[in-house]
């Protein structure tokens, strides 16, 4: 038997709930706290609606002077071996 998770525990553990992934204990312990804990529901349904504004958004053609300064930036930071 799971106990009572604390917030941390909570933050840890959201994406087995999100994904629907985890034992159905611990998804029942999670859902058990983020009705009772107001900060940790506020960051769950922040959560899923950002990942819902995610899974929306339409693929954009990103300006070629924009490309060109970020994969220059990128090879700076991450030179080849």
């Amino acid at each position: 038997m799971m106990t009572t998770m604390n917030c941390s525990e909570v933050i840890a553990n959201m994406s087995c709930y999100i994904d629907g992934d985890g034992s159905g204990e611990l998804r029942k312990a999670l859902k058990t706290h983020v009705e009772h804990c107001q900060r940790c529901r506020v960051i769950f349904d922040t959560t899923g609606q950002m990942l819902g504004i995610v899974r929306d958004a339409q693929p954009f053609e990103v300006p070629l002077a924009v490309s060109a300064r970020l994969y220059n930036r990128l090879e700076k930071i991450f030179p080849e071996p």
